[in-house]
């Protein structure tokens, strides 16, 4: 059985543990995160997407002045950032804590007499980045051992999502995690629909989502490139229209979280089904549309929420997808799990 197989699988065993966990650190995490003039994410490849994400989340949900930062921006362009760090709090997000350009981007910052205080949210204990770091929020059972990130990846977005809820008291928001945690139904007939889409001939992959999912969306995009080898890319929902429609056609999977109910989604849908696409929606409500294939988690979920079972289903398309490229899901050609400059 490939490891990335088994990793996809045990997501929602770890989701639990991750929330666990999260409570038992509660005393540290709730002062971390209050009062803060500004929140600086940052990541690499699949963590700089998450950041996008967190940084949504902060900003929508917290009323932090928040943003998300390429660690190796922040690398090569520190003095340039340095009226925008300094004061701000760094949280930074690794699978392994040993990337080259976190590291070397805190240092960077540091370097330059900025006053920060940072946290790290990591897959593994005792690392290079933690041991920088003012908060580590270590979960190691969400670590994975494929080349390509999946259950860490969900695993991040959940914490920022999580511990947003408690932070603001979102009492709907904390029932809807425990929901996704026992969504076994759900993680079971996604991957029946991922079999079945896989098998489709299309050799490009879009994922279209908005808001609080962009970041979470982005790296649905990148596991196409990563685990099946195929091109991909994210975009706005209504956004596709301004230029990366054109290339959009029977060739292309789509994948687009929709709210529901909404005219302007539900014409977006129909156009490019009739362009030819092979189209999957990930929604809630919709449902019944012709020549569309709709996945639904089971019951209404907000939109913050759907980032969950919307990153399971691009990761089992994509998982599916490489048995009919012949690329290894596990040890892809050209990735390493992280980056040593």
């Amino acid at each position: 059985m490939d490891i990335t197989y088994s990793e996809i699988r045990d997501t929602l065993l770890s989701l639990a543990r991750t929330a666990d966990y999260l409570d038992s650190r509660w005393a540290d995490i709730e002062p971390f995160f209050t009062d803060n003039k500004r929140i600086v994410y940052i990541g690499c490849g699949s963590s700089y997407s998450n950041a996008k994400s967190f940084a949504m989340i902060c900003n929508m949900h917290m009323d932090v002045p928040s943003l998300a930062l390429a660690a190796g921006d922040i690398l090569i362009h520190a003095e340039r950032y340095k009226k925008l760090l300094d004061g701000s709090t760094l949280v930074f997000i690794s699978r392994s804590g040993k990337t080259s350009e976190l590291i070397m981007a805190l240092d960077a910052v540091k370097k330059l007499g900025c006053e920060v205080k940072v946290a790290s949210v990591v897959n593994a204990n005792d690392t290079p980045l933690g041991s920088s770091s003012d908060l580590v929020l270590s979960t190691p059972w969400a670590f994975d051992e494929s080349v390509c990130q999946t259950r860490c990846v969900t695993n991040a977005y959940f914490t920022a999502m999580y511990i947003m809820a408690k932070l603001t008291n979102n009492e709907e928001l904390l029932s809807e995690t425990l929901l996704i945690i026992m969504g076994r139904d759900y993680l079971d007939s996604a991957e029946k629909l991922a079999k079945v889409i896989a098998k489709e001939p299309w050799t490009n992959a879009v994922v279209l989502a908005d808001a609080e999912l962009e970041g979470i969306a982005e790296e649905g995009a990148l596991v196409f490139k990563e685990v099946c080898q195929l091109p991909s890319s994210f975009h706005h929902v209504l956004d596709v229209r301004h230029g990366p429609m054109v290339l959009i056609g029977k060739d292309t999977l789509v994948i687009v979280a929709a709210t529901g109910g909404s005219e302007l989604e539900i014409n977006l849908i129909n156009d490019l089904k009739a362009k030819g696409a092979n189209v999957v929606v990930y929604s809630d409500e919709l449902t019944g549309i012709d020549g569309v294939v709709v996945s639904a988690f089971g019951k209404r979920i907000s939109h913050i929420t759907r980032g969950i079972p919307l990153i399971i289903l691009c990761q089992l398309i994509a998982y599916y997808k490489s048995k009919e490229t012949g690329a290894d899901p596990d040890k892809p050609t050209g990735l390493d799990p992280w980056i040593s400059l």
